[in-house]
């Protein structure tokens, strides 16, 4: 039972402030904590995606800068036909 017969007892604003900083201070802690497991996740993924980027730039590099574009281009330029040279064009 209450010692004060009932009523509140008088806040103590620096008590209160002291307690509300050391609850925060422990539900960050706890924050911190509970988000460590992810960290090395997330590193992972952008690892990842670096190497994507990079190969990306690299296939780029390859297609347009080294000339196998042109390459390409070449190889499937379309050849005449012989049968196409054979017929006789009648107007």
């Amino acid at each position: 039972m209450d010692s004060n017969g009932g009523k509140p007892e008088p806040v103590d604003p620096e008590n209160a402030m002291r307690m509300l900083e050391l609850e925060l201070l422990q539900q960050r802690a706890a924050r911190q904590m509970a988000g460590t497991p992810y960290r090395g996740l997330r590193a992972a993924s952008f690892v990842f995606l670096f190497i994507v980027v990079l190969a990306a730039g690299a296939a780029v590099y390859y297609l347009f800068f080294s000339g196998y574009l042109e390459e390409m281009r070449a190889r499937t330029s379309p050849q005449p036909t012989p049968s196409a040279q054979a017929m006789p064009r009648t107007p």
